[in-house]
């Protein structure tokens, strides 16, 4: 807007010159005065109005220009050559509706002319020396051309940024299309993409025949990993299982990284199941060799499940779903392996989804309680304590194993709130046994690893005995072998705290797990509890004695007492006391029984 406004301007201001020169008086005035009008546009430009702006300099152009046609030669005079200038430049301004009027305004302003000029009152005379018309004309052409150059520039600006502009997009949207469908730590396709592959699979296995293979790995204990090593080592470590895998696949092929340590792996134009296996080899063989991560080795181990298409399914949704099962069911069978799907397992999952609806509502119903079986003091020959084992009884299906729902609330996280409620009732009862009269009576009871990660356990320990009144020294936290594998300073910590409340700690299933004797140190153990499995065949297998043996002299040297479960007749016990153990528990006294045939059995103290 400045610069067409001193551009007209200068060309005005010379054309008020050459009319002095050629004493146009009126011409000079209106030149003059149109001058002024511009300066007074470039003052309302100056302080922002620059709407008032454009519309003050078009209308002292259209002005200034018709004046001078009136004044000069009428239809001769070389003002109406400037006219499609001055219309362009309203254009170029974007004042559409300014535009409009001042091209109607200078119509009229040429067709007023011609009707002055036909009835003889304003005639038309070229009047202008050649040299002056050849000047002025070349200087409207020069103004033309300054403002068609200047309009040309800022197309090709504007058309160069739009370009650029356009450029950038598309690059952007390619960068939103691999984040959209990329991993952004491995770059490996995600878990959309995945999908869109394995679509385009099945639609290719129907045109030629063959089948199609999904095999879903997950990573064996990677949050201990993350948690030890922190989560970039984790990070580290997907990367390099990433171009591992990638590594042993055909182009063909896709693996996906559809979760924090899940991979999906897709597997097209298969004639036969056998290439599934050979595939499933060179996977294996990729988590033979240590990872290394920091400067560290590290082991890692791989659960697969796959599934097949058409023979297990045809869609993409159930086929992710019938691998991902199958995954579980490896993982199940102690990690490290594949399994193939089979309609079982639909089976089983419904059969976990139920119970664990069941579980939910079981606690608030009473479905839950604790039976209890005594523990034996061979010496004294006299019930010492409990072991509170839990019970179900569904209202529909009867009595379920623990066995059965246990595993089943810690998937499906109640194994918390299930775990607290053991412990309060044991403690309960515990108190309520020594109310009654029946002795300094302890009570053990199991807890989940689950549990023992809670941080604060601790704190759940000490409120069930302020609740009950009960002496910590009466209740005995069991804990198996295998809850102890992944012993971390965290567990050690948690037990010293525990502790603290005068609990004692108990070892079950001994000698079925690692037996690493080191944690029996550190976490401070008060008893071993040697597994039924050996008491079983005690007399009758010499291996097994010797276990029983070397499990009791190795609990005696550490100070520890010993309880044999399982105990179910009296030759069992006989060479159990032989052997130097000191408790006991089994049929052959007592299988578990409802709290009130406990007390019952307690006072009649029949053996």
């Amino acid at each position: 807007m400045r610069q067409i406004a001193w551009v007209v301007l200068s060309v005005f201001g010379a054309l008020a010159l050459v009319n002095v020169f050629r004493e146009r008086w009126m011409s000079a005035v209106f030149d003059a005065g149109v001058v002024a009008l511009l300066l007074l546009t470039l003052w309302r430009n100056a302080r922002g109005q620059s709407t008032q702006a454009i519309q003050l300099m078009v209308l002292s152009l259209a002005l200034g220009l018709a004046a001078l046609m009136f004044a000069g030669q009428g239809l001769y005079d070389e003002a109406p050559m400037a006219y499609p200038t001055l219309v362009v430049l309203a254009a170029m301004l974007g004042a559409r509706r300014l535009t409009r009027a001042l091209v109607l305004f200078l119509l009229a302003s040429l067709v007023l002319v011609f009707v002055l000029d036909q009835n003889g009152i304003l005639p038309s005379i070229q009047d202008s020396p050649p040299w002056i018309r050849l000047a002025e004309l070349a200087l409207i052409l020069l103004v033309t051309w300054m403002l068609v150059q200047m309009i040309s520039n800022d197309l090709t600006q504007a058309i160069a940024q739009l370009e650029s502009e356009k450029r950038a997009l598309l690059v952007s949207r390619q960068e939103i299309e691999r984040l959209v469908h990329s991993d952004a730590l491995t770059g490996l396709p995600n878990r959309l993409l995945g999908r869109d592959r394995l679509e385009q699979l099945l639609v290719q296995r129907v045109e030629d025949g063959r089948i199609v293979a999904v095999v879903f790995l997950d990573l064996d204990n990677f949050k201990t990993i993350n948690d030890s090593l922190g989560h970039a080592a984790g990070d580290a470590l997907l990367l390099q299982v990433a171009v591992k895998l990638r590594s042993v696949l055909r182009d063909t092929d896709t693996v996906a990284r559809i979760s924090g340590d899940e991979f999906v792996i897709l597997l097209g134009n298969l004639k036969s199941e056998h290439g599934i296996a050979t595939v499933i080899t060179k996977l294996t063989r990729v988590f033979r060799e240590a990872f290394n991560v920091n400067g560290m080795d590290v082991l890692v181990t791989a659960s697969m499940g796959i599934t097949v298409s058409p023979r297990d399914g045809e869609d993409v949704d159930r086929l992710l779903k019938n691998a991902d099962l199958a995954m579980y069911d490896a993982k199940e069978s102690g990690r490290n392996t594949f399994r193939f799907f089979n309609t079982g397992m639909n089976d089983s999952v419904a059969e976990q989804l139920h119970l664990a609806a069941g579980l939910r509502t079981a606690l608030g119903n009473g479905e839950l309680c604790l039976h209890y079986q005594p523990q034996i003091d061979f010496e004294a020959g006299r019930i010492v304590g409990a072991e509170a084992l839990l019970r179900w009884q569904h209202p529909e299906r009867g009595f379920i194993p623990p066995a059965t729902f246990i595993p089943v609330a810690e998937r499906c996280g109640l194994i918390h709130e299930i775990g607290d409620w053991v412990l309060r009732q044991a403690c309960l009862d515990a108190q309520s046994w020594r109310e009654q009269g029946l002795g300094d009576l302890t009570v053990a009871v199991n807890v989940s690893p689950l549990q023992l990660r809670r941080e604060d356990f601790d704190v759940v320990v000490a409120t069930a005995l302020a609740a009950s009144g009960l002496p910590g020294d009466a209740l005995e936290l069991e804990l198996t072998e295998s809850s102890l594998v992944l012993d971390t300073r965290d567990l050690v910590d948690m037990l010293q705290r525990v502790r603290r409340h005068g609990v004692r700690i108990a070892i079950d299933d001994f000698g079925t797990g690692y037996s690493n004797l080191g944690y029996l140190r550190r976490l401070s153990v008060h008893r071993l509890k040697i597994d039924r499995s050996f008491v079983d065949r005690i007399c009758a297998d010499a291996n097994d004695e010797a276990l029983v043996r070397a499990i009791v002299e190795m609990a005696h040297c550490l100070n520890l007492s010993v309880v044999a479960e399982g105990v179910e007749d009296a030759a069992a016990l006989q060479r159990l006391r032989e052997l130097g153990c000191e408790f006991g528990q089994g049929y052959y006294w007592s299988p578990a029984v409802p709290e009130v045939d406990f007390v019952t059995l307690v006072r009649t103290k029949v053996l």
